[in-house]
C-alpha cells in the first residue's frame, strides 16, 4: 500500500485587533478562514484553548474528541466502582467534567458508608439471631424478639 500524502497548500496569515480580540485571517490557496486568538485575557479569560492538530482532518475532530471522552469516563468508572452509564448520566446534569469527578466522589463516599452501617446492621442482627434470645428467661421478651426478626432488644 502507498503512503497517504497530503498536499498542503502554502499560506500567509495576518492579524487585526478590534475591539479588545485579535482575530487571525488564514489565507491559502483554496480558502480564508477567520481565527479568533486566544490571548488570556478579558472576555476570552475563561475560553477553553484549543490546539488542533493540523494532520487531522475538520471531519475526525468530533469523533477523536468522544474518544478522549469516553476514554476519561471509563477510567472515572473503574476508579469510583460506578458504570460508566452513571457517570455520563451524572455528566448530563452538570455544567463540566471536573463537577462530575467531585459529584462522582461524593456517590462513592456516600456507598461506602452506606455498605457500612448496612453491614454493621446485618452483623448485628446475626449477633442477636442467636441462641442469646432463646436463653432469657421472661417468655414476653423472647416473644418480642421473635417479632423483630431476630433482633434482640436487650444489648
Amino acid at each position: 500500500m502507498a503512503p497517504h500524502l497530503h498536499h498542503v497548500p502554502s499560506s500567509t496569515s495576518t492579524q487585526v485587533q478590534a475591539g479588545g480580540k485579535t482575530t487571525a485571517m488564514i489565507k491559502d490557496e483554496e480558502k480564508e478562514k477567520s481565527v479568533e486568538v486566544f490571548s488570556g485575557s478579558g472576555a476570552d479569560a475563561d475560553a477553553v484553548r484549543v490546539r488542533l492538530d493540523p494532520q487531522i482532518h475538520p471531519v475526525d475532530i468530533a469523533q477523536f474528541t468522544q474518544f478522549g471522552f469516553d476514554k476519561r469516563v471509563k477510567q472515572l468508572a473503574n476508579h469510583s466502582g460506578f458504570q460508566p452509564l452513571m457517570i455520563r448520566n451524572v455528566y448530563k446534569h452538570v455544567s463540566n467534567f471536573k463537577r462530575t469527578k467531585k459529584i462522582v466522589k461524593a456517590m462513592h463516599t456516600a456507598a461506602m458508608e452506606c455498605a457500612k452501617v448496612e453491614i454493621e446492621g446485618q452483623e448485628l442482627e446475626e449477633l442477636y439471631a442467636s441462641d442469646e434470645c432463646d436463653s432469657l428467661q421472661d417468655s414476653s421478651i423472647r416473644n418480642d424478639c421473635a417479632t423483630m426478626n431476630g433482633r434482640c432488644p436487650i444489648a
